[in-house]
């Protein structure tokens, strides 16, 4: 696996155009997913000076392509919005392309968008860089191999997991079993069992929440 970090000064974006206008502003996007591929729901939450924080509303709500902006909390020195926006062409478009998936929500702040990108082959990621250049000025952060069961799993969890995988567990028609683990491994038939279904769960959960 491989992680692609970049920010981007997204050409006619509507959320660019938010961070240029003020720039002091941490935003981070949580996508809420519609429906049309057009029309996207986002909560923000803005992090920054709250002298700005009604300015940031009426800004919103005076724009063509913000169709709803609703306050849902406010503190001392933070907002959170709901907005939808209606724009022709997103940057998570052109990500979910080349089958990337995201592993961080992305961020919005000094004019640019911060975004962190999962890709299961490395020469994709040339292929998407190219594109996001179309859409605008792309610098990149960071491109190397990542291992996303590092921090989820247990020593244990992950050795199991890793030689299930090598020898082909998860493949369609298996080509082991979990007997076979068991005895390569010298454990018992439910210890690896336990092991397998705990690290699926925990690889499940966590990619759901970012898909």
């Amino acid at each position: 696996m491989y992680r692609f970090s970049f920010r981007i000064q997204h050409k006619n974006c509507a959320e660019t155009g938010l961070s240029i206008k003020f720039p002091k502003q941490h935003i981070t996007v949580l996508d809420i997913q519609a429906k049309d591929p057009k029309k996207k729901q986002y909560l923000y939450y803005v992090k920054g000076n709250q002298r700005e924080f009604d300015k940031i509303i009426e800004y919103l709500q005076r724009s063509k392509t913000y169709k709803v902006t609703k306050e849902i909390e406010r503190t001392k020195d933070s907002l959170v919005l709901l907005v939808v926006l209606y724009q022709a062409g997103y940057i998570q478009n052109t990500i979910q392309k080349y089958n990337g998936f995201f592993i961080d929500l992305h961020t919005v702040s000094g004019g640019y968008e911060y975004w962190h990108v999962g890709c299961v082959e490395r020469q994709t990621i040339e292929k998407m860089r190219k594109d996001l250049k179309k859409a605008g000025k792309v610098e990149t952060l960071y491109i190397g191999n990542v291992d996303f069961s590092q921090h989820l799993l247990s020593e244990q969890q992950k050795g199991v997991f890793d030689y299930a995988y090598e020898r082909g567990y998860y493949e369609i028609p298996r080509k082991t079993t979990i007997a076979k683990i068991a005895q390569a491994l010298q454990l018992s038939h439910a210890t690896v069992g336990e092991h397998l279904v705990k690290a699926e769960n925990k690889m499940i959960h966590a990619m759901a929440k970012r898909i």
